[in-house]
């Protein structure tokens, strides 16, 4: 039986990208949370609906996540996501993703 930090190990790298696109709409669909994130990462509203898909964004909302525990167990229980799959995203779309900022 895998570890709870193995969770994600195996998977895809699509399955990285959805996990931070729910964690995306996850901050979007509360003003307080997704204004605390664009002043974090100094992104225009515009600019990260044009930017939403890239992994470089994706990988500034899980970096986002993981450094607020408690914004990241709201984040799970609300998504139906274990906390635990987070970081292996993060490491995944790190290491595998485009990281260019261009498209995919």
């Amino acid at each position: 039986m895998p570890k709870d930090n193995d969770r994600l190990r195996g998977s895809s790298l699509e399955t990285s990208r959805q996990l931070a696109l729910d964690a995306l709409l996850f901050l979007a669909g509360d003003t307080l949370r997704i204004t605390k994130f664009l002043n974090a990462t100094g992104m225009e509203a515009a600019e990260l609906r044009e930017r939403a898909r890239e992994d470089t964004t994706l990988v500034a909302v899980l970096e986002y996540l993981l450094a607020d525990e408690s914004l990241l167990l709201v984040f799970a229980a609300n998504g139906g996501h274990h906390p635990a799959d987070v970081a292996p995203a993060l490491e995944r779309l790190q290491r595998e993703g485009d990281m260019s900022g261009g498209g995919r």
